[in-house]
């Protein structure tokens, strides 16, 4: 699926995470851009390195907590989503196609539920994996 999507919409699908949430917030937090994108914060932060080499994201510190780093779109980088929008949308009209209005509320929710359930199964396991190194010292 990830290889379809950047041969149709022309970015990689972490990358256009990020563009369409930045798209759809305008700026926001790093934290809260991983969150939303669904990235790890390094990799985002590498993420937004190579965007800000290229033009369509700026970030700075946060006036009210200088603890953290902001990041919104461009002129340049709002152009790359108008231009990639219509693919992506048209990838998705593609992929769904045969699929009933029914059966794609079905299949959000039970996507919805499996990431849910991923994310409680990494929460813990890190639980544990913090459990383990409490022992240990």
């Amino acid at each position: 699926m990830q290889a379809a999507f950047a041969s149709c919409v022309g970015y990689a699908l972490p990358r256009w995470r990020i563009l369409l949430a930045l798209h759809e917030r305008g700026q926001c937090s790093q934290k809260e851009l991983a969150e939303r994108a669904r990235q790890d914060p390094a990799a985002l932060t590498r993420q937004l390195q190579a965007m800000e080499q290229l033009g369509w994201i700026e970030r700075m510190v946060d006036p009210a907590d200088n603890r953290l780093t902001n990041a919104r779109l461009t002129e340049a980088g709002k152009a790359v989503v108008q231009q990639a929008l219509p693919r992506r949308n048209a990838f998705f009209d593609h992929a769904l196609k045969g699929l009933s209005a029914k059966e794609i509320d079905e299949l959000n929710r039970v996507l919805g539920v499996l990431e849910d359930n991923f994310v409680r199964a990494g929460a813990a396991v890190r639980g544990e994996q913090d459990a383990g190194v409490s022992k240990a010292q």
